[in-house]
């Protein structure tokens, strides 16, 4: 059985950088087990999202404030854009997701 996942991603226009940036997260994690629930947004956005539905983490593309996440934890995507640090991406959402 498959352990459910919801995850909120932000770029600056909240269409294609985020949903790159959701579709490699979804990958990477299914492979890993994890049915994934991917929201896109911008960063003006962000605090409306998160008032509406509780998101297990925030993957982000651009700036963000991170004082309006509360207890979401949130992580940065650019990585997954340059290639360069996705493994280490992965580790740290992994370990998001096991707390």
């Amino acid at each position: 059985m498959s352990k459910s996942v919801k995850l909120l991603t932000v770029c600056g226009s909240g269409i294609v950088t985020s949903s790159m940036v959701a579709n490699k997260i979804t990958e990477m994690l299914e492979d890993e087990g994890y049915d994934v629930e991917a929201m896109e947004s911008n960063p003006s956005e962000l605090e409306t999202y998160l008032m509406r539905d509780k998101y297990d983490f925030v993957a982000y593309a651009s700036p963000i404030d991170e004082s309006i996440l509360g207890d979401v934890p949130a992580i940065s995507a650019i990585c997954l854009l340059t290639g360069r640090g996705e493994d280490e991406f992965k580790e740290e959402v992994l370990k998001i997701l096991e707390k």
